[in-house]
């Protein structure tokens, strides 16, 4: 009996499906991978002939100093660090109300701070190059969407995003019309509508991390939600449209990397977590896309193992999938391997964890090969 069918193991199925998406599902629609990002900046006319001369300097300097990275030299062999990895030493500096030497010269804020911001600036600026409007339009992503709401499966998924873009959120508000918005599980200030009229919700979408096209008021705390990256690039260019309605403060994004203190300690954030638990919680099944699962994500591992063992009493373990081959280039073993030991040590029931050997793009055109023996390892 197919695992997407009502009843399964003797049991009423659990109504969700929870579809995880990382980095290789954005990945396959084509956005940089993290390691990536920051050569692509160094490397883009375009997008440095959008950033001011004062932001190219403080971010000169940055990699220099801190990573030993000449951004004037050559960078095909350079290994900058990733996103996240850059972003989270300056969001403990900030925390704590420190800096690096040489990286101060605002005394609004500290040297860590207005780095913080030059960073997510920077990522608004790659993806909106790299990820145009238009390309939501034939995504994988929306494909997936497409597939679901064929199957009569749409309104039975929760999107759990790990991923800071907004290539799921452009799929869902073109997969209906009138366009939709997603159900993101927190509330927004003012609420999104159009010509007076509330934008209807399709489809539930978490994003774990926070949201590119999110942005908080300092002060009253209330969130706006703005299409694609338009608040980060204003945050950056126009800073004069991203002022909160009610307190007229400069709205601050909500972009968080993977440290579970940082998560909880946004009131937003944890709404969202909690919501994301209570759907691991129902799930009857959970799809893994382009996530390797790493060592270091212990606050996903906690959100998952606390959902794995608080289940409803008589509701039997979730079926896991995992699709995380890539499209474009070998598998490479040994890795592949590591991964999938990752996957199979964490979850409790052995024999409902599979491996499968599907990449994002062929799951999202047909969900339903997850079920295929024939493409389990």
């Amino acid at each position: 009996m197919s695992c997407w069918s009502e009843m399964e193991y003797g049991e009423a199925a659990p109504r969700r499906t929870v579809i995880f998406l990382g980095a290789g599902a954005s990945a396959a629609d084509g956005a940089p991978v993290q390691s990536e990002l920051f050569r692509e900046y160094f490397r883009s006319r375009s997008i440095q002939g959008r950033v001011e001369q004062k932001m190219k300097d403080a971010l000169q300097r940055y990699f220099d100093r801190v990573w030993g990275i000449d951004v004037d030299g050559e960078l095909a062999d350079t290994k900058f660090p990733t996103f996240e990895e850059a972003l989270g030493i300056l969001d403990i500096a900030a925390g704590r109300n420190e800096s690096f030497r040489g990286m101060g010269d605002d005394p609004h804020a500290t040297g860590a701070q207005k780095l913080r911001n030059h960073l997510i600036a920077l990522i608004g600026m790659i993806l909106d190059e790299k990820l145009p409007g238009r390309a939501a339009r034939s995504s994988h992503h929306r494909t997936l969407l497409d597939a679901l709401d064929r199957a009569g499966r749409l309104g039975q998924a929760a999107f759990l995003s790990l991923n800071y873009d907004t290539l799921i959120d452009g799929a869902i508000e073109l997969n209906s019309e009138p366009p939709a918005l997603p159900e993101y599980g927190v509330a927004f200030t003012p609420e999104p509508h159009s010509n007076g009229q509330p934008f209807p919700r399709l489809g539930l979408l978490l994003k774990l991390h926070g949201s590119l096209n999110w942005a908080q008021c300092p002060a009253c705390g209330g969130l706006q939600l703005s299409s694609h990256h338009r608040v980060l690039n204003e945050l950056y260019q126009a800073p004069w449209h991203s002022r909160c309605s009610v307190c007229c403060e400069l709205r601050v994004s909500i972009i968080i990397p993977p440290t579970f203190h940082k998560v909880m300690s946004n009131f937003y954030l944890q709404q969202i977590w909690k919501r994301a638990e209570e759907e691991l919680r129902q799930a009857g099944r959970i799809v893994f896309c382009g996530y390797s699962f790493p060592d270091a994500d212990m606050h996903i591992k906690y959100l998952l193992k606390r959902a794995e063992v608080n289940r409803p009493g008589g509701q039997g373990p979730p079926e896991v999938f995992i699709v995380n081959r890539p499209d474009d280039r070998p598998v490479k073993k040994h890795r592949e391997n590591d991964e999938r030991k990752r996957y199979e040590r964490f979850f409790k029931d052995k024999d409902r964890v599979h491996w499968t050997r599907l990449s994002f793009r062929q799951f999202a055109a047909d969900p339903s090969l997850v079920e295929d023996r024939a493409q389990w390892l």
